[in-house]
Order: structure tokens, then C-alpha cells, then sequence
């Protein structure tokens, strides 16, 4: 056996001790065996998986030669509570070597001492959270863990998320529980007598989940020099109104009410969202072909003009890296579209579901093609903000104009274009974006589903355990992202909607995804829709407390005073660095508590059941008396646990510790 440990001199339980033996790896921490049976392994194109024969572990380094004449090399760099692990490959043979994926040290966690585990999905949709152990979860980029009181935490993460996509899988087994992390290699050969090099993972140990997460977000951000965090952007979105039917004359309207609106002076873009390029107002869908339709017959320089002339930004929607079947661009430029061999026939075919498809990010004329599109939309029609939408059909599997590249290199540079085009005073809110790749060239990203009219729709359970489409569904991960903000980007939470009734085009809308999905489960009778005021009141502090983006999604004069008068409150966005309170006894319930600024302590309840939340004393401000900010309800909290009033289901309050 080899060992090879490291002491911060403090004490024992600040140590790291790694051993390995014949066919594993040991990882201790203090007294505690964190990872034992540890094993790296390579799964080739065609499926088949290499493993190691007798590691060697010399000083910091631990070699492990596999079959084929490939060998792995883990540099393992121990720092106090933290361990750093870098992996490089080496193709000695005479060969190009397909990987498929790399798994490295996956082992077995020491049983018992954790209860919740934080997962998260690669985009805005998926599952993300904290969640009871017991089952499987997988993790894009990161896991954490920690016990139901939040006084011990793990976290394991990959630092540079810009070659590839890299997994963790967490599994019970009996008693074990099994965790896998690995980097995804897309079956891309390594070149004979090649070297690849992977994102270092990082390790890390403590009392405190949420720090933990926070160290980790900001060891990324700084290797992946992400951009400087700016103020939270606000303003007006057309989409969850209209759905795509608006016209200049809606967007001019609503823009001068706003300003007429004690609004005014807050809002700073007002967004053209999905519609404006449409032939005319009932034709087909056609992105891909980004030019000014029927409902914008002056022209995207006018609307724009107009809006800069009553104050505002003019932002525009695009979704840069699709194409409908029916375009111009896919006609002309067929080479441009990612291809997938069709299983059946064996040709080479579209990639994309429907008549959708991805274009090819690694094509010369694509990348051509988007810089003289936002040259234009930039530069031409004077546009200031993006939001760039449905960025994964970049992702979809199929053969690329340079074979070598993964689908997260692809990505990134593609979206360099855009950033070039913007340079660095244009605004780009990412959306239905892989994350990690878009880490440093985007001043904004969408953390979750779309929001909606009503509390919950439920769609698609499967793949999205909180439906979509509904405020439910957006406060999942724009709770448990909140260490993104400010660290990776601005965290876009989806729009504020406050309505207490139905809108005709968010009816019709639903009505046609319900069939889209399908979604039997959905109801779509206008009933269904309209936010009751709990509801309305625990997404905007929801929006307000976690302070990023801000955009408003509603037609001013038809909001009630009493809902007029709650929106108002959402700005200006909060300020202060928010994290989570480590309370992890109800996953559906999340704390939040202020990290500078004014005590403030902010308590979620996404369930449809009342919520006690008690909190050491201890670890809040020393304040005994307590507000609510948007109530004005005050509490007292004395003896050693604080017990906040009950929340009902749906619900929320933010407390502010007073002096005295």
C-alpha cells in the first residue's frame, strides 16, 4: 500500500490521508474515510470499459496504467479542507483511441453521515434541488451534501466547464452509497501518442453546505474568468402576456405606460421576445431567418429608436443556433445543419426533434453567418440587450464539420461570436443554455423553467418533477441556484407575473402545448389561471430577495391596483449577497439569509402543506425583535431556537432583524 497525507497543522480533523492499494483508492478526511474503493475507468465508442491494474501513488501523483497503452495520471494537490485532483491522459499507442467517458475515483461514501444531497440538471429545465438521499440523482458539474441539520457538507466539482461536459452520479445500494463522477468524451478519439487533459475536481469539506457551494462557484468563475457582475437588469418582457402575438404598436403602448407608471425610472429594457420575424402574424415559426416581419413594418431600427427615445434599452429575442425546417437559411445552407445517422435507414438526417434542428457551431460559414446577424441586430438596428433562447439544439448529437471538437467547445465557440459582436457594453441574457459552457461570455443566464400565470402545471413529470410553466416550477431553481448570482452571471429567475386572472393568449397558448407535450395531466380551462395573493406575494419576494434580473411580464392597466401596488415592490432588486441557511429538515422548504447589508432572513415554502421552520439562535443576527418586509408583522423570538411563524402552503416571508 502507498500513502500520501496532508495536515494544515491545526488539528487531526484538518487533514487529508490518501492510500492506494491494488486495484482502489482510499480518501480520508481527519478521522473519517470519505471515498474508500475509489476507481477511475475508461468506457471506449463501442461500449467496452477499461480498468486499471495496481496504481501507483508517488508522492502526489497516482498512476494507473489500463489496457491499450493508455495511462492516467492524477495529480492530487491537498490544501486544509480542500483537495484539488487534475487528470491527464496518455495514448501510448501507435492508434487514435474513441472515448466515450472518462470516470474518475468513483468510490463508495462513508454511510450515515449524509442525508440530503443538492443535484442539478445541465440547463434551465430538468431536476435541481435538495433532496432526500435514498434513490439516484445525477448532477451536472457539481454535487453537494450534507446531513438534515446542515452542520456537515461535501461538495465535488469540476472547475473548468468549457472542453466538455463533465457528471456526477449518486447512488444507494444497499447500504452503500455509490458516487460517480465522469467526463463526458463524446466518442471523440484521443490521437495516438495524445495527451487530454480534464477539468480538475474539486473536493471540499465543512460545517456548511452553502458555503461550500459558494467557495466552489467562485473557484470556477475565476478559472473560467467569468464577467464582472454588473447591476441587476430590469425592464419589460413581451412574452408571458402575448405568447409571440404582439406587435410594434403593443410594445410602443406598453413601453409609454410604463413610463407613465411609478415604474418609471426602475424598468431599464423593455424585450421583444419570439414573434417579431414572423412573415406575417399567423404564418409558420422561422427561426433562423432574423429579419423584421409583418408586425414590425417600419422596421427593428424604428422600434428601437423609439424605445432609447422614452428611456429605454431595446432588447430582442433570437434563438441563434435553430432552425425551422421551412427557412430560408435551411434551403440554402442544408451543410449548415447538424446531422444524426437515423438508426433504420442508416442516412444521414436533421438533428432535432419535430422540424426543429441544430445548427453546426463549428462550420465556418455558421459562425460567418452569426456575426453578420448580431453585427446587424448590435451594430445596424441599434439594439443594446439579447436574449439568445433554446442555445441546446447546439447540443444535439450528430456529425460536425470538425470531428474533433465536443459539443461544449462547439457551443462556446459559437457564442464567442456573439460576444465579440457584442463587445462588452451589449447585454446577453442566455437562455435554454447548457451552463457551464457559457461561463464567462454572457452577462446573464436563465436559472429555471418558465413562469406562469397559475401556481403549478403539471407537465412532463418525469424529466420535470415541478412541471413547467408556472411559478412552482421557476421558484425550484431560482431558490436552489442563488450561488450562481454575482459569481458565474446575474441569475435570470423568469418574469414577474402577479395577475389574479387569465390572459386569452396564455389560455390558447397552453391549450396548444398541452397537445405539443402531450401533457394529459394539464388543464387548461382559463380558471385555471390567475395567481392568488399568497402565490403572487411569494414570487416577488422570491424575485426581490435573491436579486437578479427583474423583468416585468405584465400589460400595466390591466393588472388590479392591489397587484400594481405589489409589483412596484420588486424594485428596485435587493442588493445584498444572499445564501442559503443551512436548514435542510424539508427539501421543499428553502431558507435564505442576507451575507452583508441588513439582517434579513428569507423562508420559502414550496409545498402545499404548512411549514414550521425553527433556526438556531446562534446562527442568526443578534436581533430579538423581527419585521416581515412586505407585511410589516413583526415577531419576537427568544430561548435558543428561533420559531417563525407558520407559513401556509405556497407562501413566503422575509424577516429583518430590527435593533432593540
Amino acid at each position: 500500500m502507498n500513502l500520501f497525507s496532508s495536515s494544515t497543522g491545526k488539528s487531526p480533523t484538518h487533514s487529508w490521508k490518501i492510500s492506494a492499494d491494488s486495484n482502489w483508492v482510499e480518501i480520508c478526511h481527519g478521522r473519517r474515510v470519505l471515498w474508500k474503493g475509489a476507481t477511475t475507468g475508461i468506457e471506449l465508442a463501442d461500449g467496452s470499459r477499461l480498468h486499471p491494474a495496481h496504481p501507483s501513488l508517488c508522492e502526489n501523483i497516482l498512476t494507473l496504467d489500463f489496457p491499450g497503452e493508455l495511462t492516467v495520471r492524477h495529480q492530487l494537490i491537498l490544501a486544509g479542507d480542500r483537495l484539488r485532483v487534475t487528470t491527464t491522459l496518455l495514448n501510448r499507442s501507435p492508434r487514435p483511441v474513441p472515448l466515450r467517458q472518462v470516470v474518475i475515483l468513483a468510490g463508495t461514501l462513508e454511510p450515515g453521515l449524509w442525508q440530503r444531497v443538492f443535484a442539478q440538471s445541465e440547463t434551465m429545465t430538468g431536476k435541481t434541488g435538495i433532496f432526500r438521499i435514498p434513490g439516484t440523482h445525477l448532477s451536472d458539474s457539481c454535487l453537494g451534501l450534507t446531513d438534515a441539520a446542515g452542520a456537515s457538507a461535501l461538495v465535488a466539482g469540476f472547475e473548468k466547464l468549457d472542453s466538455a461536459f463533465y457528471r456526477f452520479r449518486l447512488e444507494e445500494s444497499r447500504s452503500d452509497l455509490q458516487l460517480t463522477p465522469s467526463c463526458l468524451r463524446e466518442d471523440i478519439p484521443l490521437p495516438a501518442g495524445g495527451t487530454l487533459e480534464l477539468s480538475p475536481l474539486w473536493i471540499g469539506v465543512g460545517p456548511s453546505l452553502s458555503g461550500l457551494m459558494e467557495e466552489y462557484a467562485g473557484t470556477v468563475a475565476q478559472a473560467m474568468a467569468a464577467r464582472p457582475a454588473r447591476d441587476a437588469m430590469t425592464g419589460w418582457c413581451s412574452w408571458y402576456h402575448y405568447y409571440g402575438k404582439e406587435t410594434a404598436a403593443d410594445i410602443l403602448t406598453n413601453a409609454r405606460h410604463l413610463a407613465a407608471s411609478p415604474l418609471r425610472g426602475k424598468l431599464k429594457v423593455v424585450q421583444i421576445d419570439d414573434g417579431w420575424n414572423r412573415t406575417t402574424p399567423t404564418a409558420p415559426r422561422n427561426w433562423g431567418d432574423w429579419f423584421p416581419g409583418a408586425k414590425f413594418p417600419q422596421g427593428m431600427r424604428a422600434v428601437a429608436d423609439e424605445l432609447h427615445a422614452l428611456g429605454y434599452q431595446a432588447g430582442l429575442w433570437l434563438a441563434p443556433f435553430s432552425v425551422d425546417a421551412g427557412t430560408q437559411l435551411a434551403q440554402e445552407h442544408p451543410e449548415w445543419i447538424l446531422r444524426s445517422r437515423n438508426a433504420s435507414t442508416g442516412k444521414l438526417e436533421p438533428a432535432g426533434p419535430g422540424n426543429v434542428f441544430g445548427l453546426d457551431l463549428t462550420h465556418p460559414g455558421v459562425l460567418e453567418w452569426l456575426r453578420t446577424t448580431f453585427d446587424r441586430v448590435f451594430h445596424d438596428w441599434g439594439f443594446d440587450y439579447v436574449k439568445i433562447d433554446f442555445l441546446i439544439h447546439s447540443l444535439f448529437p450528430g456529425q460536425r464539420h470538425d470531428s474533433g471538437k465536443t459539443s461544449a467547445e462547439a457551443f462556446r465557440q459559437g457564442l464567442q461570436v456573439i460576444r465579440n459582436s457584442a463587445g462588452k457594453d451589449k447585454f446577453i441574457l442566455a437562455c435554454g443554455s447548457p451552463f457551464g459552457p457559457a461561463i464567462g461570455l454572457c452577462d446573464a443566464m436563465r436559472i429555471g423553467f418558465d413562469v406562469g400565470g397559475r401556481w403549478d402545471a403539471p407537465m412532463r413529470l418525469e424529466e420535470w418533477p415541478q412541471g413547467n410553466c408556472s411559478l412552482r416550477a421557476a421558484a425550484y431553481p431560482t431558490l436552489f441556484r442563488q450561488w450562481m448570482h454575482r459569481r458565474w452571471w446575474q441569475n435570470d429567475p423568469d418574469c414577474l407575473i402577479v395577475r389574479d386572472r387569465a390572459v386569452p393568449f396564455e389560455v390558447e397558448a397552453m391549450t396548444q402545448l398541452k397537445i405539443e407535450l402531450p401533457a394529459p395531466n394539464l388543464s387548461v380551462a382559463p380558471s385555471d389561471f390567475g395567481l392568488s395573493r399568497n402565490e403572487a406575494e411569494f414570487w416577488v419576494r422570491a424575485v426581490w430577495f435573491t436579486g437578479g434580473m427583474g423583468l416585468v411580464s405584465e400589460v400595466w392597466p390591466e393588472l388590479s391596483t392591489d397587484r400594481q401596488e405589489l409589483l412596484t415592490r420588486a424594485f428596485p432588486p435587493h442588493p445584498w449577497r444572499v445564501r442559503w441557511f443551512d436548514y435542510y429538515e424539508h427539501p421543499d422548504v428553502c431558507v435564505l439569509q442576507t451575507r452583508d447589508g441588513p439582517p434579513m432572513v428569507g423562508i420559502f415554502n414550496l409545498s402545499d402543506e404548512p411549514r414550521t421552520v425553527r433556526l438556531p439562535l446562534s446562527h442568526l443576527p443578534a436581533s430579538p425583535h423581527w419585521q416581515e418586509w412586505l407585511s410589516g408583522e413583526t415577531v419576537s423570538l427568544q430561548g435558543d431556537s428561533a420559531g417563525f411563524p407558520t407559513l401556509p402552503p405556497r407562501s413566503a416571508r422575509i424577516w429583518m432583524g430590527k435593533a432593540g
